[in-house]
């Protein structure tokens, strides 16, 4: 079994936008399916040859051009929403791993620009094609000046802003499971309860019976 300081040290090396675009539910399956199966190092798209070289170096694994099932995609980007053809279905809010999209059902939507990795995952959901992603640079400062609170920071920052932000998203996620578990559960207990008492209740109703037809008295 592969010890988690290898797994760690891989993700660590991983850009953290959570894209999936590598076959994996987030960056750090990703880790450990290099660490402990042996999967090719060449499926970071956001990361790219630079995330290769580091893995190369790590695993010591000969280098790999990146993968050609793969569609390549800029580091450098982030998410803009078209609000005159927004809905306000939600549907981008709950895709988004990082939590760099508010907005209430039925209310225009809001991408945070100081946040956003640019991951993509928000497009495929978007029933009215509003969103696209844009190049992260100085040219969006006029429509989006927080995304100048992203841009200011090196790339190690942003991924861990945006593990951190993924790991709060999950914790809630897993929060919120176990809470409806404990509802569902206690439900059922209450409605095993209650069929415990019926059963009760038509036992105690059959006795009572019995005992009054023994006793010659009319049993209605």
């Amino acid at each position: 079994m592969t010890s988690n300081s290898v797994i760690n040290e891989i993700d660590q090396l991983l850009p953290q936008t959570q894209c999936q675009k590598c076959g994996y539910k987030d960056c750090r399956a990703y880790a450990k399916a290099i660490a402990e199966t042996g999967e090719n190092i060449n499926r970071c798209a956001p990361g790219g040859n630079e995330v290769i070289d580091s893995l190369s170096e790590l695993t010591k694994r000969p280098r790999l051009e990146l993968d050609k099932t793969i569609q390549a995609t800029y580091l450098e980007s982030t998410a803009m929403i078209d609000e005159e053809y927004c809905i306000g279905c939600t549907l981008c809010i709950d895709a988004c791993p990082i939590d760099s999209i508010i907005g209430a059902a039925k209310r225009t939507h809001t991408i945070l620009n100081s946040i956003c990795s640019g991951c993509g995952l928000c497009l495929p959901p978007c029933p009215t094609n509003c969103i696209t992603i844009v190049p992260l640079n100085a040219k969006i400062k006029n429509q989006k000046p927080s995304s100048q609170k992203l841009i200011k920071l090196s790339q190690s920052d942003r991924s861990e802003l945006w593990r951190n932000k993924y790991q709060e998203k999950m914790l809630r996620g897993e929060n919120k499971n176990n809470e409806r578990t404990k509802e569902i559960s206690a439900q059922l207990n209450t409605e095993v309860k209650l069929k415990i008492k019926e059963k009760r209740i038509i036992e105690a109703l059959e006795i009572a019976r019995r005992r009054l037809k023994k006793a010659g008295t009319s049993v209605i």
